[in-house]
């Protein structure tokens, strides 16, 4: 009896949905963590859906794991502003500091996890504005090497079988950062075999116009992945 969405798709994709139903939902699912915030414009999201006033689900607070298992360099940051705290904690408490959400998903594998989520969300411990700024210029780090793209579009003018390239850079990113992950290949199916990567002619008339310099072929060719499902 209670209505709502769960959207991995894009800010406008969501526009258009919300534009046309919003008047029957009463929550929005989406994937929120410290490094989406950017990377799957989270932070966006989270915006539009503040216009209309929904509570937010979380679905991957921990990105599958890999913000509970940060690097060395990446622990002892943020060790030295919480001591107490383990790095899987700052994932949920980045998600405490958003009055926002209402709702928190998180895998575990095994008793421990559950324990030790249990323990975490015991208490209320959101993050200073200093430390989600630290938090985030982390996050910012840990994406070094991900493809510059500012989407400035130049590309796709020049693209002979009209990829959307910034679109698919976006989810090339994406999965790099995560090693796969299905949500990548999850939006690819839904394209036209003639608009995927594995389209790509590798002719670089698009990097001529590419301002941040990407090798846009290579990438196009080394995300020739298989579509989900």
């Amino acid at each position: 009896r209670h209505l709502g969405f769960s959207a991995h798709g894009s800010v406008e994709v969501m526009r258009r949905f919300l534009e046309a139903y919003h008047e029957g939902m009463e929550f929005c699912q989406i994937q929120l963590n410290y490094v989406d915030w950017t990377l799957q414009d989270a932070k966006a999201k989270m915006e539009l859906l503040k216009e209309y006033n929904l509570p937010v689900w979380v679905m991957e607070p921990v990105r599958g794991g890999r913000l509970a298992g940060l690097s060395e360099k990446d622990a002892e940051t943020l060790a030295a502003l919480r001591p107490e705290e383990k790095p899987v904690a700052w994932a949920f408490r980045f998600l405490q500091s958003l009055p926002e959400v209402v709702v928190t998903l998180s895998g575990m594998s095994n008793m421990e996890q559950l324990k030790e989520n249990i323990e975490i969300w015991g208490e209320e411990k959101p993050l200073s504005d200093q430390e989600t700024e630290s938090l985030l210029h982390m996050a910012a780090g840990m994406m070094d090497g991900l493809l510059p793209c500012t989407a400035c579009r130049y590309c796709t003018s020049h693209c002979p079988k009209g990829l959307d390239i910034p679109k698919l850079i976006g989810l090339y990113n994406d999965y790099k950062f995560t090693g796969g992950g299905f949500v990548p290949a999850m939006v690819i199916s839904t394209l036209p075999e003639d608009k995927r990567p594995g389209a790509c002619i590798g002719c670089r008339s698009c990097e001529k116009l590419c301002p941040q310099q990407i090798k846009i072929s290579e990438a196009m060719k080394d995300f020739d992945v298989k579509p989900w499902g």
